[in-house]
């Protein structure tokens, strides 16, 4: 199961953007506040620059009841 780094939107702010040309770092919101990353930014090089900071964040999988919720798209 793939595994997301959860943030606040305070956290997502301070990694949302470019990285290493041409690659950029863009959490997803859900619902309560939240983004996520997928856990894969930690091993590629591009956001190596973030790699300390996203570390130290909470993860959870998609099959944990307390797992965000997406936003509903209407």
């Amino acid at each position: 199961m793939t595994a997301f780094i959860i943030l606040t939107a305070a956290e997502a702010d301070h990694v949302r953007g470019p990285t290493t040309p041409p690659a950029a770092l863009d959490p997803i919101e859900r619902q309560g506040g939240a983004f996520i990353l997928p856990v894969a930014v930690l091993a590629d090089p591009a956001h190596a620059m973030h790699h300390d900071f996203l570390a130290q964040l909470p993860t959870s999988t998609l099959d944990d009841p307390a797992f965000p919720a997406a936003i509903d798209q209407e």
